[in-house]
């Protein structure tokens, strides 16, 4: 089965030398995994070194050597190198100087030789936190799951609610795709995304906004879109803990901002005064506002959605152009639909897929949340971790 690990993509340079031969790059691969700590750094050019520190590339060596063992020989691919491990193997890319360096290197999705679902939900239990999981195939048969009734909180993958109410009204109203929003200052928000850097008052069409929600997760995007909605019809068929339904900019404000005062109003308020409280945040000000490293309120000022949901949420939308602008942790080029819908902020991660191998394969929707109010979510090895349970579902 295969992993994906986001961090093992470091540089892959076009300073391609074509004299250097390929037997010369498998033994620098083969030396990356197996010189001594202290000589590492020779292998590189100093080029490569400005761009991803000693540190960085030890850190993912040890990470390969972990997963995999010790890298017993090296195959020559068609686009690369097929590096065997004792475990695994995992497909790579190098590109060498004129003095046989290194200035460019990639790792790909690595392959373990044996596992299960009941290894990868045991490790999974091993990270800090709560953890849920859908796995539906076709929306109808419950492949395997874990906690998946539990509405946590689910950063912005929320925003697929948002795409699908959208579809609902463009459905069911005298409306189009390319009719057109303008920008406006009281809708901006702040990253992810572009359009908080634009001048109020650019049109866009409904459809730009929308793939930037969603490819990009574009913050202000979002807002104008549940503003062009309305707050009330994207709450309805939610649950009293989405209630009112936060635009991002009021998220930022309420749970980052400086004002503890204010965030504790909100708090206590009742639903009528909490939604006093949003109508007089509209027109202020996102100073003052920073996010840091640490959880923040997970249980009482987010998005909640359970697992289950999410995933029959994206099944819903598996048609929408949107969700398969970015495929998150899978190679697109692998799938017939490849879509995808994340979220994170600290103490929160969130990857929901919808995969489909071939035009008559079965579709499955695969959501993992997990919610940690103490720390941080380890991002690196969740995302290794949901990669493999994706392998072991319907392969990468």
């Amino acid at each position: 089965m295969r992993v994906y690990l986001l961090v093992a993509i470091l540089v892959f340079s076009l300073l391609i030398s074509t004299t250097v031969m390929a037997a010369s790059e498998a033994e620098v691969l083969q030396k990356i995994f197996r010189i001594e700590t202290e000589n590492l750094e020779s292998l590189f050019a100093a080029s490569f070194l400005e761009q991803v520190s000693v540190e960085q590339i030890e850190a993912i060596v040890n990470q390969y050597g972990s997963a995999l063992g010790a890298v017993q020989s090296i195959e020559k691919t068609d686009d690369g190198y097929s590096l065997q491990f004792e475990k695994g193997t995992a497909p790579a890319k190098i590109s060498l100087n004129q003095e046989d360096q290194i200035i460019g290197l990639w790792f790909g999705n690595y392959t373990l030789a044996e596992d299960n679902l009941d290894a990868i939900l045991a490790d999974l239990k091993e990270l800090p936190g709560e953890l849920s999981i859908s796995v539906i195939k076709n929306n109808q048969e419950k492949v395997f799951s874990f906690n998946d009734q539990k509405k946590l909180a689910v950063g912005s993958t929320f925003k697929l609610h948002v795409l699908n109410k959208l579809y609902q009204k463009l459905k069911a109203a005298d409306k189009n795709w390319s009719d057109v929003i303008k920008l406006e200052k009281q809708n901006m928000s702040l990253p992810s995304g572009i359009l908080q850097n634009w001048p109020a008052g650019t049109p866009l069409t409904l459809r730009s906004l929308s793939n930037l929600m969603i490819s990009q997760s574009d913050n202000t995007a979002t807002d104008h879109l549940i503003d062009y909605l309305g707050r009330e019809k994207i709450e309805s068929g939610l649950s009293d803990l989405n209630l009112p339904f936060l635009k991002t900019r009021e998220f930022f404000i309420l749970k980052f901002s400086k004002d503890d005062q204010l965030r504790q109003k909100y708090l206590n308020a009742n639903l009528k005064k909490k939604r006093e409280i949003l109508a007089e945040l509209s027109g202020q000000d996102l100073k003052n506002i920073s996010v840091g490293n640490e959880p923040v309120l997970i249980e009482d000022l987010e998005w909640y959605f359970s697992t289950e949901e999410l995933a029959r949420l994206i099944y819903d939308l598996k048609e929408a152009p949107e969700i398969k602008i970015n495929p998150g942790l899978v190679d697109k080029d692998n799938y017939y639909l490849a879509g995808y819908k994340g979220g994170s902020e600290p103490g929160v991660l969130q990857f929901t897929h919808l995969l489909q191998k071939t035009e008559t394969a079965a579709i499955y929707a695969i959501s993992l949340t997990i919610n940690s109010s103490e720390q941080a979510v380890d991002s690196q090895k969740a995302a290794q971790l949901t990669s493999r349970l994706i392998s072991a579902v319907v392969g990468l």
